[in-house]
């Protein structure tokens, strides 16, 4: 009998620590930040100010419309809102409340009826603030202390049969679409804001490479190109390739990201890895490095032998320091040199293979997305965890009856 009543305490003490230990001893060291900026973008930015029990907004999106913002969390009372929005697309919101929770999140919704998101954390005492885990200066500081990769070495990158005419023709390929996707532009910022936006909605993520295998030829450049698919490292460094061939200075940052369908919540990020990799271009004329990652900008997938598009939401072009430590963590940096030195060698188009120059607008024929499809959730659900939670507590219950059972029949 002893036995059984340890086993039942065993478990309910084992379930109270897997869900509230890690968000406990996060909360204890997070730092409090009363203002922040989304994104340093002047086309698409919201400022978020915590003030007590209310968080005011204020910004400007030039190609979407607001609609609205809210705090979402399961229970919230006291709430009182506002929300003004100009005809020049700037607006101005306010929601406030009390919530029953640590945590929620600040919402902007579209008259697409998408949204942008942001965590924000609660106190009694202080109201609303946004939770600084410090993460912002390590991945800074990785960024300082970046290794450079030589050409050579970068061309396993571009090629994974290090294919001479291949790596040649990818090169050419790049630049191709560098002339068409920048040709009336002059700031390089904004050449590395419509390569972002090109990479995003012409490339999808490979979730089936994913689930069973990621090899060289997966994250090669040359086929990513070709088929218009991969994971977070061919993206990446398609992506920092075309702002090599822009002129323009980029890094692939390695690193974690919070996904929860991983077993990967906000509270372990500082110390859980599941490898990511995204992008930092240096910008000359403000004399800083620009986080951008267009593997999470985008929306379509290519799942089940499938191309699934949609447009992408361009939420980490240019995302501010503190809202990418809401779920990146940057442990590394590398200068991958695409190009060589002095590559002026560019192989005429009609010299090159067809099937290696895929149409810059649209995605293949035979990769056309379905119309009125609804893409999957990403990241995709994984029901583990509760599945694992409703286990132990059936088995618990089995034993709180046979112990019921046998106290009853004594």
């Amino acid at each position: 009998m002893k036995f059984v009543i340890f086993v039942v305490v065993f478990i309910f003490f084992q379930l109270s620590t897997i869900n509230c230990q890690p968000s406990a001893a996060y909360q204890e060291s997070l730092g409090r930040v009363f203002a922040l900026e989304t994104t340093l973008d002047p086309d698409r930015y919201v400022i978020l100010t915590a003030n007590g029990t209310t968080i005011h907004a204020a910004g400007y999106f030039r190609d979407y419309a607001v609609t609205d913002f809210y705090i979402s969390t399961p229970s919230l009372s006291n709430i009182e809102s506002r929300f003004t929005r100009e005809a020049d697309g700037t607006f101005i919101a306010s929601f406030g409340g009390i919530p029953s929770v640590k945590n929620a999140l600040a919402v902007i919704k579209f008259n697409d009826d998408t949204t942008l998101t942001y965590r924000v954390e609660y106190n009694s005492d202080i109201g609303w603030f946004f939770g600084d885990n410090r993460l912002a200066a390590k991945t800074a500081a990785a960024l300082e202390d970046y290794r450079t990769i030589s050409p050579q070495i970068s061309e396993n990158y571009i090629s994974a049969a290090l294919c001479p005419r291949e790596i040649a023709e990818t090169r050419s390929r790049l630049h191709e679409i560098v002339a068409e996707v920048t040709a009336e532009l002059d700031c390089d910022y904004q050449k590395a804001k419509e390569l972002s936006r090109w990479v995003s909605e012409n490339i999808v993520y490979d979730r089936d490479a994913a689930a069973l295998e990621v090899n060289e030829e997966t994250i090669s450049i040359a086929n990513t190109l070709r088929l218009r698919r991969s994971v977070c490292i061919g993206i990446a460094n398609t992506y920092a390739a075309l702002l090599e061939a822009a002129g323009i200075k980029a890094l692939n940052i390695k690193g974690g990201i919070v996904n929860v369908s991983e077993g990967v919540p906000y509270e372990l990020l500082p110390t859980q890895t599941i490898v990511h990799e995204w992008v930092a271009f240096w910008y000359e004329a403000e004399n800083r490095w620009v986080y951008t990652d267009p593997t999470w900008d985008r929306q379509g997938v290519f799942q089940g032998g499938e191309y699934l598009y949609s447009p992408p939401v361009m939420k980490y072009f240019d995302i501010s320091s503190l809202a990418l430590s809401f779920d990146h963590r940057g442990d590394s940096a590398e200068f991958r040199q695409f190009f060589a030195e002095n590559d002026t060698y560019i192989v005429p188009l009609d010299e090159a293979e067809p099937e290696a120059l895929p149409s810059l607008t649209t995605l293949p024929a035979s990769h056309s997305p379905p119309q009125g499809g609804e893409l999957p959730p990403y990241p995709a659900e994984d029901d583990s965890f509760l599945y694992m939670i409703i286990g132990a507590l059936s088995l618990a219950a089995a034993i709180m009856v046979i112990i019921i059972f046998r106290y009853r029949k004594s």
